[in-house]
């Protein structure tokens, strides 16, 4: 399956009530399916806090974020 974020790409994380995060992330590594069919994304913001999430919990960010 053709993986839905690209690595560089800036994300946000989703918020279950519609409201994101402010923080910006940059997609840096795609992570191989394990239980699913869809990739998991190693994000990371500028200053260095990294997480695991899946599709579903992020959006793309607007073209003019910082990151």
């Amino acid at each position: 399956m053709q993986p839905t974020f690209q690595i560089g790409q800036l994300v946000r994380l989703q918020s279950p009530h519609g409201q994101g995060e402010s923080r910006t992330y940059c997609v840096t590594r795609i992570l191989p399916a394990r239980d699913e069919r869809t990739s998991a994304y190693l994000i990371k913001t500028m200053t260095g806090a990294e997480r695991v999430v899946k599709p579903h919990d992020i959006k793309a960010a607007s073209a003019n974020a910082v990151p």
